[in-house]
Parts: C-alpha cells; structure tokens; sequence
C-alpha cells in the first residue's frame, strides 16, 4: 500500500457524492450516474469500497479506478483478490466470497510470476486484471472529503476500532495513526475493512420496527463519536436502506442483489431479489441519498438513530 490516506480539498466546480459497495454491479452504477446527471468533467465519486466480487462485471467496476472522477478506499473484497495474487492470508477465501471471476487470471499470473511456467499471461483478459491490481494496491484505507458547507467527512469500508482511545479529526490526518487504527484486529481482521460492531446486527434486518430496531441497538458503542470527530460514510454490512447510527452513515444496500436470472451464475439470491437490493449514494452537500438498478432510478430517505434515542432507551433498561 502506498497510500494510507487521501485528502481532498472543497470543489468549487462541481458536486460530490459517495457510493455504496458496487460488487460488480457496473449496469447500476451507470444507471446512477445518468439519474443524479453525474457530470465527470466537475462532480467527483467516491467509492466505500468492495468493487469486485458477486455481481456480473466486476472488471469493469474494477476499472473505474483509471476514471480520474473516481476515488475508492480500500475494501476487503479487493484485499482478498490482492492476496489471492500476490499472497496473504485473506486470498484463500476470495473464491468463496465472489471472486471465481478472476481464476483464470490467478492462475495465470502464478504460472509466469510465481511457478515460471509459463513466459507470458495467456489470455487478455487476465492481462487486464493483473494490470488493474496495481491500482488496488494502491488504494487508500482512509479518504477525507472537505465540502462547501465547510464540513468534512471521513470515507472508510467498515468501522473505526471501538476502545482504541478518542478518535478525532486531527487523528485521522495522521498516516501513522489511521495505519494503525486501520490495521487493528477486530472482528475477522483489519477493523477498516472487516469490523461490523455498529451495524452487525442490523445486516439485512427489517426496519419497520422502529423500537425494536432502537432497543437492539442500545449495547453499541458509540463513544467514538465526538465533536471533534466528522461524520463517517461506510459500506460492509448490506443493510435494506442506508443507516446513519450517530455519527456513522452505512450506504451499503446490496446493489449486487437486483440482479437475477434462473441460468446466471453470479444469481446471488432464489427467488427473485427483495425490492430494497440496490446502490445508494449519497451526494454530500444536500445529503440527499439516491438508489439505482440497471433499470430503476428513485431517492430514499435514511433510516437515523439518534444518541438521544438510544440514551433515553438505555435509561428506561437501566436497573
């Protein structure tokens, strides 16, 4: 990794927005694009991450790295797919996590870099992936975005690492610092790319309780939220509509998931998909949140739990 940490400045020209986790869902993404009426010579997108893997086109969606309108963090979808390549211990579940797209290419690659047994990639196609792992691997654990409105927000895949002290903006323009926080073990590893302690247990969850949902939720640790802390946009755990929880937006909602067919090998779901599988961005300075799929175009509205909410239902369960 050569990049730790991206800071963009304010953009005067044009419009900011953040996608949720794409998984190859290239035809949804282009659909959201022309909805939003994305212009890539002054709008910037940003990415959360989790480019690759379960959807139909994950090369293309790979490719967006080489589009100078697009910035994406590092995800834990492409570190599996960098270690598969080029070793590390995520790389031996990338097939079972979506990645039989690039088996091809990862044999490849091992028979010319790795076992020499071959003088050259033997197809074109691997030769486009194996290119665009260098731009992976340069992918960023950390982007900071300043706005107009004078605000700024912090865009990584997962979740900060609760108990690692007071989190604040100043920390996290810190390389050294976000390295470490990044690479803390939480959950199934590195905590910016795989911890779910905020929205774990809202993973596909109905939302149509309200009370219950706020009384579920009333064990996490929201501590890390502070004032001198900015506000978080994430992916990582699909949720059925984006989740602000404090101080944290979580824009994940499936997008992989709408698409279906009986005979299409990257079906993620049987029966046809729920209606709320889809990919949300949000643009930064309306906060205004917008859904796609490859033939759908609306807005939503997030689902918000509040300190307030989850504090006043911590004192009515408090002995």
């Amino acid at each position: 990794m050569k990049n730790i940490l991206k800071t963009f400045e304010v953009n005067t020209s044009g419009k900011d927005y953040v996608v949720g986790d794409l998984h190859g869902s290239y035809s949804a993404f282009i659909n959201l694009l022309k909805g939003i009426n994305f212009d890539k010579t002054v709008d910037r997108m940003f990415s959360v991450g989790d480019l690759v893997d379960r959807g139909p086109d994950s090369v293309s969606c790979l490719s967006l790295l080489r589009e100078p309108w697009f910035n994406a963090v590092l995800a834990n979808h492409e570190q599996m797919m960098i270690d598969k390549f080029l070793g590390g211990w995520s790389g031996a579940y990338w097939y079972q996590n979506g990645g039989r797209w690039g088996a091809e290419a990862v044999n490849d690659y091992k028979a010319v870099f790795v076992n020499h047994t071959a003088e050259h990639v033997a197809s074109s196609p691997s030769l486009q992936i194996i290119d665009l792992l260098k731009d992976a691997e340069e992918l960023p654990f950390l982007i900071t975005v300043n706005t107009k409105s004078g605000k700024k927000f912090h865009i990584l895949h997962a979740e900060l690492p609760n108990n690692a002290g007071l989190i604040t903006d100043e920390v996290l323009s810190d390389p050294d610092k976000v390295y470490k926080l990044a690479t803390t073990q939480r959950g199934d590893g590195d905590a910016f790319l795989w911890y779910r302690h905020l929205f774990g247990s809202l993973y596909r969850k109905n939302l149509g309780n309200r009370s219950q949902i706020i009384s579920e939720s009333i064990w996490a640790d929201t501590s890390i939220f502070n004032d001198k802390l900015s506000h978080i946009i994430s992916g990582h755990t699909i949720l059925q509509k984006p989740i602000t929880f404090v101080g944290q937006t979580d824009i994940d909602t499936g997008a992989y998931g709408s698409y279906w067919s009986p005979a299409e090998p990257y079906a993620p779901t049987s029966p046809p998909p729920p209606a709320w599988a889809q990919l949300t961005c949000v643009e930064l300075d309306s906060w205004k949140f917008y859904q796609a799929t490859d033939s759908t175009f609306n807005t939503v509205d997030p689902f918000v739990i509040t300190l307030k909410e989850l504090d006043d239902e911590r004192a009515r369960n408090s002995p």
